[in-house]
């Protein structure tokens, strides 16, 4: 039960699912942005950031079911935008006809990240990975809590995966110089 490493591997499940999350930009994912920007510089916030993310989730998948209802009508709440003339812009007419904004009715809705689909469970599917992955940090984290506090363990002192290598080890061999090398990145990361 090495901290560093099953940290690690937490750590990059996170930016995958932040990745996942990129692909709908919306203002519902802009709180796992500033979450996680303020989390990774400081240690102390990511339980913090862990327990906000997953709340939101759950917030962001409510929130996207309860819109799919058949009550919720977004062309009553959508607008259409007006070609500019052609002294108003410097962009072609063509382009104006072909852009999104001009070529139909706009949701709203679409900016925060609400939008009418089918099948839902592929709709859902990146928030549903979000809230699997956190799930999953937590289990990790109460694992190591409850087997350290069986076995009477410490939490260890250093932050990194090998807690045996040191600066010391480097000129010990090329397996040792690996190692110390990972450590100093997971460090630096």
């Amino acid at each position: 039960y090495r901290k560093g490493w099953t940290f690690s591997v937490l750590l990059l499940l996170h930016v995958i699912s932040i990745l996942f999350l990129c692909f709908q930009v919306s203002l519902f994912n802009f709180v796992f942005l500033i979450a996680w920007a303020l989390a990774l510089p400081y240690a102390q916030f990511r339980p913090l950031a862990s327990s906000i993310c997953t709340v939101w989730t759950c917030v962001i998948i409510v929130c996207k079911m309860l819109y799919q209802l058949t009550s919720i009508d977004p062309s009553t709440f959508s607008s259409n935008c007006t070609l500019p003339g052609e002294n108003e812009t410097k962009v072609n007419l063509e382009e104006l006809k072909t852009s999104v904004l001009y070529s139909g009715p706009v949701d709203p809705a679409e900016w925060v990240g609400l939008r009418k689909s089918y099948p839902l469970l592929v709709y859902l599917r990146n928030n549903l990975l979000m809230l699997a992955i956190l799930a999953f940090e937590v289990t990790i984290y109460r694992h190591q809590e409850y087997y350290r506090c069986r076995n009477n363990l410490t939490v260890p002192v250093t932050k990194t995966i090998f807690h045996d290598i040191t600066r010391a080890h480097l000129d010990d061999g090329l397996v040792n110089c690996v190692k110390y090398f990972i450590n100093y990145f997971f460090y630096k990361f």
